[in-house]
């Protein structure tokens, strides 16, 4: 029973509660109401159908009414007003009095008729009319409304012809299907999700100093760094730098031999050295024999202790001579 009871009350709120509409669409009807004019009750029936559309219908003396039905629409709502014959004529009454209307679009509008110019506010007034009164009972839709932002649309319909002509029909039809499009446009747009913002990445400190500072002073550091440079080179030692061709001239000095680094040489010195030394002092005086300096010279040069004269005798070492070496 409860949820019953929730249930009416939500369809009673959603039936009392008004339709806001996008396009609110405006019909002035001619002389004697819809009975003359069976084109255009097929017309609003069209209308109601269109989505997003809100359209309701007025004889030509109920203007006034027009007018404040438009002034009270809610903000952001597209007006617009159809008027044939003398419907048409009212559309200007409607223009000037009205706060603000998007567009208008006059059927015939009748030369019996008083008209004032179009002085209101309008974004755009199309008038669609037969310029041979011949035509039309004597001018009923060859009257030329007067106004700075009128647009014109000749034909040589009859009067009573004029509101089956698809012309006018899909006019009518395709401007208010403009009004829908635009409306539909904004609400994707607005319901659209924002992309979120991306992060910038972060300058370092030492980029964002180096950006601002002046020209000037990057190029004062800039000296300061290159003196600095040059400073370090010439405190670092110099090597001499020898042309290639003076070292290839340049003859390279092989080390001098001394007498006694001959390995030979060096041994029998050596040995001499030592058999002195072993023999006591040097300085002392010594007998020497022949005896004894042949056998020092056979153990010494390999000499035989014999020699031959001239004549080919030989002489053997008999007698002892006495030499002092000192």
């Amino acid at each position: 029973m409860k949820k019953f009871a929730i249930a009416v009350i939500l369809c009673g709120s959603l039936t009392c509660s008004p339709v806001q509409a996008k396009t609110f669409v405006a019909v002035l009807w001619p002389m004697f109401g819809p009975l003359p004019a069976i084109g255009l009750v097929e017309l609003v029936a069209e209308l109601k159908m269109m989505p997003d559309v809100e359209v309701d219908t007025y004889v030509h003396q109920a203007w006034p009414s027009l007018v404040e039905d438009i002034d009270g629409q809610p903000a952001g709502t597209h007006t617009v007003v159809v008027g044939y014959s003398l419907g048409a004529n009212s559309s200007v009454f409607v223009a000037n009095n009205a706060k603000y209307v998007d567009l208008i679009i006059a059927l015939q509008p009748s030369m019996l008729s008083w008209n004032p110019p179009l002085t209101g506010k309008v974004g755009r007034m199309i008038e669609i009319y037969n310029p041979d009164p011949a035509m039309t009972f004597g001018g009923m839709g060859s009257k030329k409304l007067v106004g700075d932002n009128i647009e014109y649309i000749a034909n040589d319909d009859s009067h009573m012809g004029a509101q089956f002509n698809s012309q006018f029909r899909d006019l009518v039809k395709s401007e208010i299907a403009k009004f829908v499009a635009s409306d539909r446009l904004e609400t994707a747009r607005a319901a659209t999700p924002r992309p979120p913002d991306v992060a910038q990445p972060a300058r370092s400190a030492s980029l964002a100093y180096a950006e601002e500072q002046p020209a000037s002073r990057q190029r004062d550091l800039a000296a300061q760094r290159h003196r600095a440079i040059a400073r370090t080179e010439m405190t670092k030692p110099v090597k001499p730098v020898v042309p290639d061709h003076v070292a290839q001239e340049r003859p390279k000095r092989e080390p001098e031999e001394s007498p006694i680094n001959a390995p030979s040489e060096r041994a029998a010195f050596l040995d001499t050295l030592s058999r002195s030394v072993a023999s006591g002092n040097l300085f002392a005086e010594r007998d020497l024999t022949l005896a004894a300096m042949m056998d020092y010279a056979r153990r010494t040069y390999g000499a035989s202790g014999r020699a031959d004269d001239a004549d080919g005798n030989s002489a053997a070492g008999g007698g002892e001579v006495a030499v002092s070496v000192r």
